[in-house]
């Protein structure tokens, strides 16, 4: 039904057998390995399911692993550091075939490196976007109309012995897959931030990735999933219109072609007026008000992981605020001198080139 966390469907036809061979194998390797390997395993199982070969959040045995978190026990760290090295060499290996573009279309000197990162973000968020659409489309909570229920799991899932069939503190291969990838690119981000030139919004970026990655941490850790991917997909919207921005910009500065960059600015300002300062308070407002089980107070009967992950949700916002400001003096440039002229955001590359007047 639609209060379901996950789809409970029949067995597949080789799941269990697939299983058994994998217990089979980790049953006699370090546990940290075994651990490395299901994790690998679980993200094989999300790029099946993104290109249709499998069924999103199936509930079987075959496929429900644990979220457990727990510093005696090293192997429950693995998937989390399994998602960081992924996502370092995934981003990295967009980031060349990114570098590879921007010198076969003349870009120079440090533009390269502007445009590498844009690059490497804009595909980055694309690909995030699809996949989340692909696992999540058929939960209701997934969607605005459906927040009520982001807070079924975490305390209130442990308190009814799980959901759906899914004990506490468990979650589908795809699901944690998914999870342990997003922490993965933002703690990964988090160090390379301090390898790059170093640009006008330096520290906002830190606290911005130090913060999401406390959240996405803690979630995993708390069993607050549901709450974790839907601020996900909200912070993600915006940021492949904006990079796909300053990709156009860096390539057609000068050009007709330009028109690309002041259409994706355009779209991703309006996204991120939607996205991150209308939704993402609702988004707030139901973390807040739905945590606790019936019965208790809504907000002070709520536990200190709960607080904190609460908190660390309203940290966020005033950076989307000071961002918004950046990105609207942007657009009142682009409306004064007739096209965009960069990134108020985070970009100072273009302040030592002229700027077009009129």
């Amino acid at each position: 039904g639609g209060s379901n966390y996950l789809q409970v469907t029949g067995q597949s036809q080789h799941g269990l057998s697939w299983r058994a061979f994998e217990d089979q194998m980790t049953d006699t390797m370090h546990p940290c390995l075994a651990s490395a390997l299901e994790t690998l395993s679980d993200i094989g199982r999300m790029i099946n399911v993104v290109f249709g070969r499998q069924q999103a959040l199936l509930v079987e045995p075959s496929n429900v692993v644990s979220t457990e978190v727990h510093t005696s026990k090293p192997e429950t760290l693995v998937p989390l550091l399994v998602g960081f090295a992924v996502a370092l060499v995934y981003t990295q290996a967009i980031e060349f075939v990114g570098r590879q573009v921007a010198k076969a279309i003349g870009i120079k000197n440090k533009k390269i490196e502007a445009f590498t990162t844009a690059w490497c973000e804009s595909i980055y968020f694309a690909i995030q976007i699809a996949i989340s659409y692909r696992l999540f489309a058929e939960t209701i909570w997934f969607w605005p109309s459906g927040w009520a229920m982001s807070m079924e799991d975490g305390r209130k899932g442990v308190l009814t012995d799980g959901l759906a069939g899914m004990p506490p503190y468990h979650t589908t291969r795809d699901m944690r897959a998914y999870y342990v990838c997003e922490f993965g690119y933002y703690f990964a981000m988090l160090l390379m931030i301090f390898t790059k030139e170093r640009k006008k919004d330096f520290w906002e970026m830190v606290f911005h990735h130090v913060v999401t990655s406390f959240l996405i941490g803690l979630s995993y850790t708390f069993w607050h999933l549901r709450i974790g991917v839907i601020v996900m997909m909200l912070h993600n919207l915006f940021d492949p219109f904006l990079n796909m921005a300053k990709c156009a910009h860096y390539a057609f500065k000068g050009s007709a072609l330009h028109i690309i960059a002041d259409i994706n600015f355009g779209i991703g300002l309006i996204v991120f007026l939607l996205s991150r300062l209308l939704m993402y308070p609702g988004a707030i407002y139901f973390a807040w008000m739905y945590c606790s089980p019936p019965g208790e107070h809504p907000i002070f009967a709520a536990s200190g992981d709960e607080w904190t992950l609460k908190l660390l949700l309203c940290f966020l916002y005033p950076i989307h605020l000071f961002w918004f400001g950046l990105i609207l003096k942007v657009a009142k440039k682009a409306l004064l001198g007739g096209k965009v002229q960069g990134d108020e955001r985070s970009d100072s590359e273009d302040d030592e080139e002229p700027k077009k007047t009129n």
